[in-house]
């Protein structure tokens, strides 16, 4: 049997963000097939308008591979759903989530090996007459940086690789997704299925406002507030 290349798309939300965008989409551009590009303010964000009124929109127009969707006033879960389903539309084998704040850096020949060695195992023979051809979870690896805090950089591994996106979904919570066969199967902040290398993240808020980050600020707490109910059914 001929293992294709994996297809692989990134998935990314903003809101007024020109400068940010153009950095991310910059960094991963040559390496994904498809950008997912959704546009709109989530839910309970505090602003006067629904769509960015900046230059991102035209930032990710100037990507062959991107393609710009707008779903204003969703819910953070809603929304990137929606990147979901729309890779899976596309029959996207790999997506990457990628936030308009970071950029990565990737050894395209490391990473691409190892999404084919993933691809290659999933499809290959069943095991005990069960196949493997699920869908998974993977971390890499991701530098942060805020500016409350902007001598400080955390390293550590999130969970920004989806293989078959078709098939999973956020739920509940904005870090909780689930496999929509199997709602059993979940995958929660470092509860992967193992990490991989060839690509690392970086955050800061570097290319924000202060006007927006105190927006910013104010909706995640807004929105932590609102998935404690949640938080303790998952992690129970």
């Amino acid at each position: 049997m001929v293992i294709r290349s994996p297809s692989t798309a990134a998935g990314i939300v903003f809101f007024d963000d020109e400068k940010g965008l153009q950095r991310c989409l910059s960094s991963i551009q040559s390496f994904v097939d498809l950008i997912i590009a959704i546009d709109g303010k989530f839910k309970y964000f505090e602003d006067d308008h629904d769509l960015s009124i900046d230059n991102s929109r035209k930032v990710v127009e100037s990507f062959s591979n991107a393609t710009y969707h707008c779903y204003p006033n969703l819910t953070e879960i809603d929304k990137r759903n929606k990147y979901l389903e729309i890779a899976g539309t596309e029959g996207i084998d790999f997506l990457l989530v990628i936030d308009s704040d970071e950029y990565a850096v990737i050894d395209i020949n490391e990473f691409s090996r190892n999404l084919a060695k993933i691809k290659e195992y999933k499809t290959g023979a069943p095991v005990n007459g069960k196949s493997k051809d699920t869908p998974d979870v993977y971390g890499i690896k991701i530098f942060e940086k805020h500016f409350e805090k902007p001598d400080f950089i955390r390293e550590r591994y999130i969970e920004r690789i989806f293989y078959k996106p078709a098939k999973l979904r956020y739920h509940l919570i904005h870090c909780n997704l689930i496999d929509v066969d199997d709602p059993t199967r979940n995958f929660t902040t470092r509860k992967y299925t193992s990490e991989i290398n060839g690509i690392t993240l970086y955050n800061d808020d570097d290319l924000r406002s202060n006007h927006y980050l105190e927006r910013s600020i104010q909706y995640q707490r807004n929105l932590l507030k609102g998935e404690i109910d949640a938080h303790k059914k998952i992690f129970v």
